[in-house]
């Protein structure tokens, strides 16, 4: 992950083509079970899948500012595949110059209720 971290060279920027921005997501899954993972824009919404990251390993997901929540907060839907659980993230505050950090800590059975967000600084490349 800490490559990953090192390569970004902002965690606010435009996809290419699109013109959209996005914000950098870095998933840890520490589980068996793959996990799908959804941006909820409002709290009653099922959200819009930002991608799946498989039991044991690490991704880079982006989200489209404009699956933010009002005022720039970032909540996420974690939820099993082929499993019975999810877990939604509190709110995170994201912008310019920060990344989100996702910790999907699983139990043996697939329950998510110990998995953690937040945000930090994102790192500067070298120069």
């Amino acid at each position: 992950m800490a490559g990953s971290l090192a390569a970004l060279s902002g965690c606010y920027r435009a996809n290419s083509g699109s013109g959209q921005q996005t914000i950098i997501l870095l998933v840890n899954n520490r589980g068996f079970y793959d996990v799908n993972v959804y941006a909820m824009r409002a709290s009653l919404s099922s959200g819009r899948r930002l991608g799946t990251v498989s039991g044991n390993s690490q991704a880079t997901l982006r989200v489209p500012v404009n699956e933010l929540q009002p005022g720039g907060g970032l909540v996420v839907n974690v939820r099993t595949v082929g499993g019975r659980y999810q877990w939604v993230s509190p709110s995170v505050q994201v912008g310019s110059g920060i990344v989100a950090r996702l910790d999907v800590i699983q139990t043996a059975n697939g329950e998510l209720t110990q998995s953690q967000m937040y945000s930090q600084v994102a790192p500067q490349p070298d120069r």
